[in-house]
């Protein structure tokens, strides 16, 4: 038997925390854009850096969604995080700094001196789970 279930906040949030490659998706032209991007959270901000590109030139200022998903041994579960996304890489003031301060994995080649936050406005998450059955090739 599968059952879903939907996550909690603070169930999303320990989620998000806990893991560091997530895509972000917003509208290009009239397509839309699913990127992936290493990251960290600083508060109720997903930061992730870039280069010089799609991601800096059409994200900042934009409603956007950010998206992670992950398997378990009885199932699979995804977060789903949507808010405002602003360039911080010249931001000026105490918070920024500290936040351009923060180590963020990168794992693609070349220099990510970019910094884009996406305060979080709205977040959902949901769980999937297989129960085991004794049943040979049950499901």
């Amino acid at each position: 038997m599968t059952t879903l279930t939907q996550l909690d906040d603070d169930e999303c949030w320990e989620l998000l925390r806990g893991n560091h490659t997530g895509r972000v998706a917003f509208v290009s032209g009239d397509r839309p854009v699913i990127l992936p991007v290493n990251y960290v959270l600083d508060g109720e901000s997903i930061v992730f850096r870039t280069a010089p590109g799609q991601k800096l030139a059409e994200i900042p200022m934009r409603h956007v969604a950010f998206e992670i998903d992950g398997t378990t041994a009885d199932g699979a579960w995804s977060v789903l995080a949507q808010g405002q996304a602003r360039e911080m890489t010249n931001a000026v003031g105490e918070a920024s700094e500290a936040l351009r301060a923060i180590p963020i994995p990168i794992q693609a080649p070349g220099d990510k001196d970019h910094w884009i936050a996406i305060k979080v406005s709205h977040i959902t998450g949901r769980r999937v789970h297989r129960e085991a059955t004794d049943e040979v090739g049950g499901t």
